[in-house]
């Protein structure tokens, strides 16, 4: 996870050579790109099943007659 920040934050100057902040980032890789990603991942994964509320979300009577809550 820490590379992929990493990556977000290149180039990793934060300051000029004035001593003020550089404020720059990644325009090609975002961290909205990069916790999109993870997310997208985790999902697929069925990480709420291994890890959440997944397996007793599943056992309610409201999301066992409606499959779509899943």
């Amino acid at each position: 996870m820490m590379a992929l920040m990493w990556m977000a934050e290149w180039p990793p100057a934060r300051h000029a050579s004035d001593g003020t902040l550089s404020m720059s980032s990644n325009p090609l890789v975002d961290h909205h790109l990069l916790y999109a990603a993870v997310m997208i991942a985790l999902a697929v994964a069925s990480a709420g099943t291994v890890w959440g509320l997944g397996r007793i979300w599943a056992r309610l009577p409201v999301v066992r007659d409606h499959r779509r809550l899943l």
